[in-house]
């Protein structure tokens, strides 16, 4: 799914949105040789419409959008994984990893360390049951985290409340657990 996200059935996905497949576009971001920097997007107009100034004053009217999105692919083991979620300790461990790590510009490493800082303070996770072997459900940002044979991913929401945005990030991951990952050959 995550080599080839064109490959996914747009019926499969528009049951799980509860919208018209004909709707569903399909999106690939940060695309890279490495499958863990990938992330899917599965996007439709949902009939919103927003209006947005611009830096002239002028108003648009833009549509709206909903999506489901499944990405960042890791493999990690089943404590570290637990530990990134429950640990008091866990941003300050990702703050200090980011800063000193020589790979990624300063600029960079201080603006991720700040973002993580300022989410901290309204983040929460909720531990749920019957999700791959482990799950988080992440707020404010309605993203769940799963944990399933040595690998986690996340698969995230923009829907309209939290409660549908929950059932259809466990719907998601269901399809993707019922559609294992096939070997390159």
């Amino acid at each position: 799914m995550m080599q080839n996200p064109q490959s996914v059935s747009k019926e499969s996905i528009a049951g799980i949105a509860g919208t018209d497949a004909a709707k569903i576009k399909i999106y690939n971001e940060d695309f890279a040789a490495d499958v863990s920097k990938r992330t899917i997007l599965f996007s439709w107009a949902n009939g919103d419409k927003k209006t947005v100034k611009t830096t002239d004053g002028k108003e648009l009217q833009l549509d709206g959008y909903s999506s489901l999105g499944l990405g960042f692919v890791t493999k990690i083991s089943k404590a570290d994984f637990q530990k990134k979620y429950e640990s008091k300790t866990a941003v300050q461990d990702e703050i200090n990893r980011i800063t000193k790590d020589e790979t990624i510009d300063a600029d960079i490493a201080i603006a991720e360390a700040k973002g993580l800082a300022e989410n901290a303070k309204t983040q929460q996770f909720e531990k749920l049951d019957n999700v791959g072997e482990l799950s988080y459900w992440e707020t404010p940002v309605n993203a769940l985290h799963v944990f399933a044979n040595g690998i986690c991913f996340t698969v995230t929401t923009n829907l309209e409340n939290e409660k549908r945005s929950k059932e259809k990030t466990i719907a998601l991951t269901a399809f993707v657990f019922s559609n294992p990952l096939k070997s390159s050959k």
